[in-house]
């Protein structure tokens, strides 16, 4: 079977695996809570817990990272302003509420764009996907017909999820990680910890590698600035209460 061939049942799992991860109903009562109960400074930086980590293996090799969490509004755009947010950071402009907005408006007509046009969009890994394909798959799981998935996307009444995150990744050619918390509320007993635990759940565009990585000592790579210069986005989703999902960004301290 060909790589392409084989795409329709490999999308269709993938496409079920992201929807896990904004269905609200994955989350347990206990992860609903942590967040509101969370601190933070008039920038929408979170005091309480100050810092996140994140450990892994990769390759052999152990992998700690340390964010900072900026909060973004729960407007219903929370996927593209986290991200609008990130992306303006990694490049050192930060970022406000007002400039978030206007382009998490661009945002949501370039996804569309993209969804609607010809040719292939990276899934992960080796896997590609038409983008048609991809926006009926999405459609479908809304129980939308192709245009009304179109027009709720630009007009904001669809909140992003895990196919408007593929998009962006292929846009901005770069990875998009998701996180969600690691919370314990029995052993926490009810206490904010200073350093909250996260998990990566997932990567989108993992492909997309950054180039400066090959550069000897190359200073932009030397952590000059929180959450400045980083190559690799990350987007912590978190049980908001009342049913509500929220994404956040996650800063690294380090450039990753």
């Amino acid at each position: 079977m060909s790589l392409y061939n084989d795409i329709t049942v490999k999308t269709v799992l993938f496409i079920s695996w992201t929807a896990l991860i904004f269905n609200v109903n994955a989350f347990s009562a206990q992860q609903l809570f942590p967040f509101q109960r969370f601190t933070f400074a008039p920038n929408n930086v979170c005091t309480n817990p100050n810092s996140f980590y994140s450990t892994k293996t990769v390759n052999g090799t152990l992998q700690h990272l340390e964010f900072t969490m900026r909060n973004v509004p729960g407007e219903g755009d929370c996927i593209f302003l986290a991200v609008a947010l990130a992306a303006s950071t990694s490049l050192g402009l930060g970022g406000n509420n007002a400039f978030l907005r206007a382009v998490k408006d661009e945002a949501r007509e370039v996804v569309a764009q993209i969804l609607s046009a010809e040719g292939t969009l990276h899934i992960e890994g080796q896997r590609i996907v038409r983008a048609i394909d991809l926006l009926r798959s999405a459609a479908k799981n809304e129980q939308l017909d192709n245009e009304q998935y179109l027009q709720m996307l630009r007009n904001g009444t669809l909140q992003g999820g895990g196919t408007e995150l593929t998009v962006l990744s292929n846009v901005l050619r770069r990875p998009i990680s998701v996180y969600e918390l690691v919370w314990d509320e029995d052993k926490l007993g009810g206490h904010i910890p200073e350093s909250c635990e996260v998990k990566c759940v997932g990567t989108f565009g993992d492909i997309f590698i950054d180039p400066l990585l090959d550069i000897p000592n190359h200073v932009i790579l030397s952590g000059i600035q929180e959450g400045a210069y980083s190559w690799h986005i990350h987007i912590l989703i978190v049980g908001a209460g009342g049913g509500e999902k929220h994404a956040c960004s996650l800063l690294p301290k380090t450039c990753c």
